[in-house]
């Protein structure tokens, strides 16, 4: 099977493009990093190439499997009879002429045809922790800062944080990888009620196991469908939730062991080899099977291809007008 990875000129990793590979220490920062273009389309052709044939390519293809971020293609393009289209939506939302939609949540794939779910790369070269404290002092938070409940960033979970002896740390990009201190890694997008962010993936959580570390999460959906146990992570709904979570893991050492413990027992579900596994599996069943089909199709199929997913687009979009008025 050959895989072509589409990133649209303004995108494209132009400056690495002599040396792309995980042996490139800047890439590789660059790759650990919130650029989805590049989390996405270059990191999946990056582990797949020893799988498939694969070509990363700045213009798209005219015909084959083309796999490509959201961000790259937008919503009034439309594939020609012979290509087909695979697109990996990550935060966004699906793109409507695609033949397949790859989202990282679960709960995107109900409502849109040919979806299929997986999960977000692990994080590149992460350095576990090797703590001893033994109850939580340094507390992390790996990411974008937007993406951090506003209530985390106020004076009053600074006083807080200040008077329980807690430290709050916030790497910059470049050590979104080193856990190597971390005793609690928070992953807390907002303590808005009902927000599941169902377009967010559960890489923090996934990443914090595999460093060894405690997590304590929001309500994220993708968070709660990893859970296979209350022990698992802790999940709060409310920033006063959060410090009686803190205070409770502090007073009870035996019961942060056992957090942290269990922190490791999930890792063992996500090797490096569970995530390449993923992607091969998709392709080579429902993904070959979508291709195989749409193979050969008349002109007619395709105009009507183009048509049943322009049709799904707008009634969506007016649906969703309608229930903003």
């Amino acid at each position: 099977m050959k895989l072509q990875f589409y990133i649209d000129p303004e995108h494209y990793p132009y400056a690495y493009q002599d040396n792309l590979s995980f042996n490139n220490g800047e890439l590789l920062t660059e790759l650990g990093s919130a650029n989805t273009w590049l989390l996405w389309t270059l990191r999946t052709y990056l582990e797949l190439k020893s799988h498939f044939t694969c070509v990363l390519v700045d213009k798209m293809p005219e015909s084959g499997i083309t796999l490509f971020s959201r961000g790259s293609v937008n919503l009034t393009q439309k594939p020609k009879r012979g290509q087909f289209w695979v697109c990996m939506v990550a935060d966004g939302t699906w793109h409507p002429y695609s033949h397949v939609n790859l989202f990282q949540n679960k709960h995107q794939i109900k409502n849109n045809p040919q979806s299929y779910f997986i999960r977000h790369w692990y994080q590149i070269g992460i350095i576990r922790s090797v703590s001893e404290n033994k109850t939580p002092v340094n507390i992390y938070y790996f990411g974008d800062t937007n993406n951090l409940a506003a209530e985390l960033k106020s004076d009053d979970w600074n006083k807080f944080v200040d008077a329980n002896s807690f430290k709050f740390l916030l790497p910059p990009v470049p050590e979104w990888n080193n856990y190597e201190k971390a005793d609690i890694v928070l992953g807390i997008r907002s303590f808005e009620k009902n927000n599941r962010y169902d377009n967010k993936p559960s890489s923090k959580l996934i990443n914090a196991w595999r460093a060894g570390v405690a997590f304590i999460g929001g309500q994220d959906s993708a968070f709660e469908d990893e859970r296979q146990s209350k022990h698992d992570f802790v999940s709060v709904n409310s920033c006063e939730d959060l410090k009686k979570a803190l205070l409770k893991l502090k007073d009870d050492p035996q019961h942060y062991h056992d957090l942290r413990f269990q922190a490791g027992i999930c890792a063992e579900r996500f090797p490096d080899a569970f995530f390449v596994n993923q992607w091969t599996d998709l392709l080579w069943r429902p993904i070959e099977h979508h291709y195989q089909k749409a193979q050969g199709i008349s002109s007619l199929a395709h105009h009507l291809f183009i048509v049943g997913r322009w049709y799904l687009y707008k009634s969506r979009a007016l649906a969703l007008r309608l229930k903003m008025r």
